[in-house]
């Protein structure tokens, strides 16, 4: 996997959607079974429904009047949001047992999710007063108003504290203040009941887990593994813990142990749907791809139309080079995914795709929109420099090197690469302004005015001469910023008039012949040419006004065309150029 990933990804956003709070009420749904230990009330308790159902059903073949069997059945089909079910169930139990607390306040659970919210404080009331020093009972009609599929926390905190002031130490009471402050999303309270959980109760593995979950949601990392820790110690036989350290490791960016701790949890678990997305995301953020996309085909094969899951599709198909199949997944996550929810690194992505399939105008305008959302990342600023590049939009490409160095990147570097895309730019406006020039010759009354054209040209040979002035003065010994910066004073100044592009080549000389000679053999032959050039022009600059010194110049010449012919002998300007000194000179 590419870096792009960890250096690019929005990691926060994409771990606030995969780090879903825990399933909260749960655990007291089926609070008598679960005093009593069974298998069954394991299973509801670690939301195992299917093998919970059966577990139970199992019991009542055996003994049809079982009342833990029928208020844990009951309690399972409250969880899977069977409701009818759930009140045949209840009254079972009730006919078997009228003073059953737990089969009473079944019932009142069953008219909470009716919206008969008079009918589920009568039942509860009356479980409550079925046993009223059972803070057990207390624990079960709490957990009941907490039911995600119906919730009355007003009512939820009246029977927790009745049952705190029966028994104030009962940790189980406890939990579930934790339960109901998650959802109200008070963290620190949350926290200090599962604390208080754990202080009556130290053997309390639920306690501890909660604990470490709330812990993770607060991003107290090192408190929330250890108490993740506590609870495995206590019941190494949980099955939610596992799931709970896999998230705690995704976000903490520990996938290796995150993949192990999830590995764990679906050997165990009956895996949903959702299991298999989360378990596909920590594998993509530990380079396993052929491994999460294992997992997504199971999960598509269900839902097709997850937008998440097309992303990370999408994600996958870039990291292992399926770009045509990567176009798809993510032509059609745009198309499903809110664009408010959309983050940056699905246009980085996205952008990346489009120019492996040849899009690259498309690619660019991806790279803008990732910018617009993260203007700090400087990879993006490069991408789009290369992209601008590509397509002749070097003044695009320049300004976004500039960008580059602005947020952290090697100035140097940047600033050779901004001038040579100006340059281009100029060779751009050059060729127009020659193209103008010759129409203008065939037909003088059409032609276009070429003095816009002329200034252009002249503005970014000037940007990019300055560009390479930079370069030079950051990094004095390193001869490619020399050799441009004599490339563009050459151009600036034609004829010779100053002494810029001399100066440039002559630097660069010094630098090249004290490296090299095989590497540096072309910059080389480059400085002598263009000194040569020099050299010769100011000889018939001078042949008339200074002879002497016309003599001396274009001796100087000569001896840079003979270096020239030394290194190269097939190099037939030099050869042309010493011909004709030498037959002039004669």
């Amino acid at each position: 996997m590419s870096d792009l990933i960890y250096n690019q990804i929005d990691i926060q956003l994409m771990k606030k959607w995969f780090f879903v709070l825990f399933f909260f009420g749960m655990i007291s749904l089926n609070g008598w079974s679960q005093v009593t230990g069974n298998q069954g009330s394991r299973y509801l308790h670690e939301q195992q429904l299917a093998r919970a159902k059966t577990w139970f059903q199992g019991q009542l073949i055996s003994s049809p009047g079982d009342e833990r069997a029928l208020v844990g059945l009951g309690n399972t089909y409250l969880a899977l949001n069977k409701i009818d079910s759930a009140q045949i169930t209840f009254l079972k139990a009730v006919v078997q047992n009228p003073g059953n607390p737990f089969a009473i306040s079944g019932l009142g659970k069953v008219a909470l999710l009716k919206k008969d919210r008079m009918g589920a404080i009568d039942y509860f009331d009356r479980a409550r007063r079925a046993d009223k020093t059972n803070p057990e009972v207390y624990c079960d009609i709490a957990a009941g108003c907490m039911n995600p599929f119906g919730q009355d926390t007003i009512s939820a905190l009246v029977f927790l504290n009745q049952g705190l002031s029966v028994n104030p130490k009962y940790s189980g009471l406890h939990l579930l203040m934790g339960n109901l402050a998650m959802m109200k999303k008070n963290f620190g309270m949350a926290a200090n009941a599962y604390d208080r959980a754990v202080f009556f109760d130290p053997q309390s593995a639920e306690g501890y887990r909660k604990l470490g979950c709330v812990n993770t949601i607060s991003l107290a990392y090192l408190d929330a593994l250890a108490a993740f820790k506590k609870s495995e110690k206590i019941d190494p036989g949980q099955i939610l813990l596992y799931k709970n350290l896999g998230d705690l490791f995704y976000i903490t960016a520990k996938y290796p142990e995150g993949e192990k701790a999830y590995q764990t949890y679906l050997s165990r678990a009956e895996v949903t749907i959702d299991d298999r997305e989360r378990f596909a995301f920590l594998l993509f953020f530990n380079k396993k791809y052929q491994e999460a996309s294992e997992q997504l085909e199971q999960v598509f094969a269900v839902n097709k139309d997850e937008s998440v899951l097309l992303r990370l599709k999408g994600y996958i198909a870039s990291e292992t080079g399926d770009y045509t199949k990567g176009l798809e997944y993510m032509d059609q996550f745009f198309r499903l995914h809110h664009a408010d929810k959309v983050i940056a690194t699905d246009y980085i992505y996205y952008a990346k795709i489009l120019h492996e399939n040849g899009k690259d105008p498309a690619a660019i305008e991806s790279y803008r929109k990732a910018v617009i959302l993260d203007s700090s990342k400087t990879e993006i600023y490069g991408e789009l420099a290369k992209l601008c590049a590509g397509i002749n939009l070097h003044s695009e490409a320049a300004g976004y090197y500039k960008k580059m160095a602005e947020t952290g990147s090697d100035k140097v570097v940047a600033s050779f690469l901004i001038g040579k895309e100006y340059y281009f730019e100029a060779e751009f406006w050059n060729a127009k302004y020659d193209s103008i020039r010759k129409k203008s010759k065939a037909d003088r009354d059409h032609a276009p005015d070429s003095i816009a054209v002329k200034q252009k040209r002249q503005l970014y040979y000037t940007k990019a001469d300055s560009a390479f002035t930079v370069v030079n003065r950051q990094n004095p010994e390193y001869a490619g910023g020399f050799i441009w910066k004599g490339r563009l004073q050459s151009l600036l100044d034609p004829d010779a008039e100053k002494d810029g592009a001399k100066d440039a080549y002559e630097n660069a000389l010094v630098i090249l012949l004290k490296g090299d000679p095989v590497k540096n053999r072309k910059m080389v032959i480059e400085c002598y040419r263009y000194m040569g050039s020099w050299y010769y022009l100011i000889s018939e600059k001078n042949a008339r006004s200074d002879p002497q010194q016309s003599i001396e110049m274009r001796t100087k010449s000569i001896e840079f065309f003979t270096r020239i012919a030394e290194l190269d002998p097939s190099d037939a300007q030099a050869k042309a150029v010493l011909a004709k000194m030498k037959g002039k000179k004669q």
